[in-house]
């Protein structure tokens, strides 16, 4: 989804704006979301199952959002008995 969709699902530029604070002439003169504003974007349409965050930053969500990094399978198998 480009940032121009993800405008749009999440109710268009007034919505957008009042999500963020901030003016709808902000949000209108953006070339691209600038990614602060995106990455809290991204947590408000996950909540309202527009999309997921891992959709809108395929490349870099575990770097942002660490609760969503793969589980490591060598801690997985840790035995805590030899302790």
């Amino acid at each position: 989804m480009n940032d121009a969709q993800l405008i749009k699902k999440l109710g268009g530029v007034n919505a957008v704006a009042r999500l963020l604070g901030i003016t709808a002439a902000s949000v209108s003169g953006w070339s691209s979301i600038p990614v602060d504003r995106k990455i809290r974007l991204a947590v408000i349409a996950e909540d309202m199952g527009v999309c997921t965050r891992k959709e809108l930053f395929p490349d870099t969500y575990q770097d942002i959002w660490i609760e969503l990094r793969p589980a490591n399978s060598e801690l997985l198998n840790i035995d805590l008995s030899k302790n």
